[in-house]
Formats: structure tokens, sequence, C-alpha cells
């Protein structure tokens, strides 16, 4: 059947590859083999989600020409990008149901090469580039000033006066708006399109909040926007 890598990791593998330009490839890897295609949809080397999506990749380990897996690995973990389903190395996985390392025991201990799954939902396929400081990429929706200028997605969004699902609306977003925050706050969790969320954008324009599952960003806790 016909395959692809979701979109996701392809950006973090071109990213990689512009950082590191010499780094050894050998241990990269992406739909799976013999062994892989046994477990069907248990391993997501196989293109079991879509129309024959692989949701995952994996990364050599190439210190010497500065691709360190477990300094990758620490960051992409601590980004709590929404777009992680997993990410195992060095017989370690963490899991964005708790963003924390856990003991691995799988066959493979993945110390050659570092695994990222992305989530089996619409966002594997953004294509936004990975906010990391390994990447030396400057923060992603910053706007053009540093001024925390972000767009929305959806529909029917609802803006409330605090960051709880009981709060009342003051305001709702009828499609993408452009929206500039000036906090952000622990509160309730949303969970949506396949994204679960307890971090809300506070927007004095609006006069209220916004779960950031709705804020077209990459990050579960904006970057360079402090807490309210």
């Amino acid at each position: 059947m016909s395959w692809r890598v979701a979109n996701s990791l392809e950006t973090l593998r071109r990213q990689l590859d512009a950082r590191f330009p010499d780094r050894n490839t050998s241990a990269d890897g992406s739909i799976g083999d013999v062994a892989h295609q046994a477990r069907g949809s248990a391993s997501d080397h196989n293109p079991w989600y879509g129309p024959g999506i692989v949701t995952a990749r994996d990364f050599t380990h190439d210190p010497a020409h500065g691709l360190d897996i477990q300094q990758v690995a620490d960051q992409l973990l601590e980004s709590r990008d929404l777009r992680i389903k997993y990410v195992i190395a060095n017989r370690r996985i963490g899991t964005n149901r708790s963003w924390q390392w856990e003991p691995y025991d799988g066959t493979n201990p993945h110390e050659a090469h570092f695994h990222l799954s992305v989530v089996a939902d619409p966002s594997c396929d953004d294509p936004h580039d990975w906010t990391l400081p390994v990447l030396g990429e400057a923060p992603y929706g910053s706007g053009a000033g540093g001024d925390g200028t972000y767009v929305t997605w959806g529909t029917g969004v609802n803006v409330r006066a605090q960051p709880r699902l009981d709060a009342p609306v003051v305001a709702v977003l009828s499609g993408p708006t452009q929206v500039t925050v000036q906090c952000q706050s622990r509160g309730d969790t949303m969970d949506t399109a396949g994204r679960t969320n307890d971090a809300w954008s506070f927007v004095p324009a609006l006069g209220g909040y916004v779960s950031n599952i709705f804020i077209d960003h990459p990050a579960a806790w904006l970057p360079d926007i402090g807490e309210c």
C-alpha cells in the first residue's frame, strides 16, 4: 500500500538535517520492518492511521556531529508540544499523559536512536517548526515585535471571564482570529479535537481567557508568555 510519514515528523527531520548537516542517519527510520509490520496498529511505524500515514520516526544518536538524542528527547518532552504522543530514548519513555520520563523495558533500548511518535489525529500533519533550544529557533508566534500575537483556530470558540469552563462567556470567536496574549494561567482542563490542555491565555482586548488548545501554536504552554 502507499504510505507517507506525518508532516510534523518530516518537519523535525528537516530541522535536524539543517541544524546538524553532517549527522549520521544510519539508525534513522520511518516505516517499520517485518517485525514492526507484524504488530499492526500496536506500532506507530506502521501506516495504520488515516490514508497510510506513519506517525513515528527514529533519529540517530550522533553526538560527534552535535545530535545527542537525550538532549533532543529531553527538550521535546519539556516542550509539551500537542503533537507529541510519546518519546523513547536510553531505556526511558515519556508520554503526553504525564510529560515525565518513566522506565522503558522494550526489547530495543533506544540507545542508538530516539523514537518520536505523534498523535493519531489531524495535528500529526501540522507542519509548524518544532520550537526547541537545540534547534536554535526563535519562539514561534511571538509576534514581529515579541508582542505575544498569535492566531486562534476553530469556529465558535468561547472566551471566558476566568480560565474555567463554568465562567461566563464574554466573547465568541466566529473563526480564526489574531489575538495578543498578555499572560497565561492554569485552569480547567479542556479536551477537544484529540487534545487535552489546562493552560489558558488572557487576551485583554477580549476581556477574558481562551483555552490554549485554540491558539495555533504547537506548544501546550506558550513560550515567552508569563504566568498571570
